[in-house]
């Protein structure tokens, strides 16, 4: 009791007088949140190497219930910090832990892009006294069936939240594979629109967590390319890289700037970035000439940010790597 007093003086003197009018925890914690995990993972070779994750969190009241949906692909405008090159055409997560900039930051609290692919979503009973909790799924009736089941559950909601997700894996007769997943928060701030604590999974994961309240989610815009349009666009992506390191490119655009900028001058960055785009097509064991006009095409529009926009080589970068640029 003494605890709860405790903390409830301290929201008082941060500002937090709205939360305590709030019918509980939970009330506070409708709306839309980030969550940044930073981990290690002892099942995995090299488990001293620093790891991340990040998801969207949406909590929404229907009648008695809560409901809780995860959505585990975010897209920020600026990805600067968060994935790094592999192979020719795929992006890992940067092996540190990835802390946003100003920038991301903002995007936030104005809302994040999400991919609506491998979004989940429960709906949980309870109350803010007991704890919110969804429903098991069926289990097997036979040892020929296999079931998987998840349970997700906020628990002491009207205190410092612990959010859990629980799955199961198992038939009639044999014995089920579980695991856990957990985010036991330490720490609200005065606003209550951070959350910290600890993050645990399957024991094998092991790490901290925040929690940020967010703007509003929107479905990532699509990209409008045909199939084939993908591909080469997902092979061009990673020419950013080559742009980066062309040594040229940099002159050109570190000489001072004519207003207009002569077309002799245009023409030459042009060039240039047609021939990191050659390069790196060159690097993946493909002929530029089959993809003539797409590149004709991207690096126009690269000069034209260059130059028209002043936009950098590493903006320019970005937006390749986030598929921003159609070719």
């Amino acid at each position: 009791m003494g605890g709860r007093l405790v903390r409830a003086f301290a929201w008082l003197a941060g500002g937090a007088l709205a939360l305590l009018a709030a019918p509980g925890w939970a009330s506070s914690l409708e709306g839309t949140w980030h969550v940044l995990v930073h981990y290690r993972d002892a099942d995995v070779p090299h488990p001293e190497r620093e790891r991340w994750e990040d998801r969207v969190w949406v909590f929404e009241r229907e009648g008695e219930r809560l409901t809780w949906t995860d959505y585990p692909i975010v897209v920020f405008e600026d990805d600067d910090g968060r994935f790094e090159a592999f192979g020719s055409n795929r992006q890992v997560r940067t092996l540190h832990f990835w802390e946003p900039n100003e920038a991301q930051l903002a995007q936030i609290r104005s809302g994040l892009e999400v991919n609506p692919r491998g979004s989940k979503r429960k709906s949980l009973r309870g109350s803010d006294a007991s704890g919110w909790r969804s429903a098991g799924g069926p289990r097997a009736g036979s040892a020929s069936v296999i079931t998987y089941s998840e349970t997700w559950a906020v628990e002491t909601p009207a205190d410092l939240p612990v959010f859990v997700r629980e799955d199961e894996l198992g038939s009639g007769r044999a014995m089920g594979v579980e695991g856990r997943t957990e985010y036991r928060t330490e720490t609200v701030d005065g606003s209550g629109s951070v959350l910290r604590g600890r993050y645990e999974r399957d024991g094998t994961r092991h790490g901290t967590f925040v929690l940020r309240s967010a703007g509003a989610v929107s479905p990532v815009r699509g990209s409008g390319l045909t199939p084939n349009e993908r591909v080469r666009a997902m092979l061009l992506g990673q020419a950013g890289w080559r742009m980066v390191d062309r040594d040229r490119l940099r002159e050109l655009l570190d000489e001072p700037r004519e207003d207009p900028l002569p077309e002799t001058k245009r023409a030459a960055i042009r060039s240039e970035v047609a021939a990191a785009l050659e390069e790196h097509v060159r690097r993946q064991d493909e002929d530029p000439a089959r993809l003539r006009p797409e590149i004709e095409r991207l690096s126009r529009e690269i000069e034209r940010l260059l130059v028209e926009e002043r936009r950098s080589l590493d903006e320019v970068r970005r937006l390749l790597e986030q598929g921003r640029l159609a070719p």
